[in-house]
């Protein structure tokens, strides 16, 4: 069974892995080529991946645990305001 400790990292570790792979099968597999912005996004996905990994690494020390998935949730997060920008140039709303 899942420790309730180890979700908030695991969770941290399978969503910008799930969105990364999303977006390299979009560009491999079907062909669509990412824009400037579309690489901006990846930056902190793969921060994120690599924090929520040294965090189930570390997940002896609760504190580092904490901090690295706390910092992995950042870099999620700015890459969600990174996509909520692309979409508004892609809607128009701004440049």
């Amino acid at each position: 069974m899942l420790n309730s400790r180890l979700a908030a990292p695991i969770v941290a570790l399978a969503v910008p892995l799930l969105l990364y792979g999303g977006a390299l099968v979009s560009q491999y597999g079907f062909g669509l080529h990412p824009c400037e912005m579309c690489y901006w996004q990846r930056w902190p996905h793969q921060a994120a991946m690599l924090l929520a990994a040294l965090a189930l690494l570390l997940r002896r020390n609760d504190g580092a645990m904490r901090l690295l998935t706390i910092l992995a949730a950042l870099a999620i997060a700015i890459s969600g305001a990174i996509g909520i920008f692309h979409a508004g140039v892609e809607y128009g709303f701004w440049e």
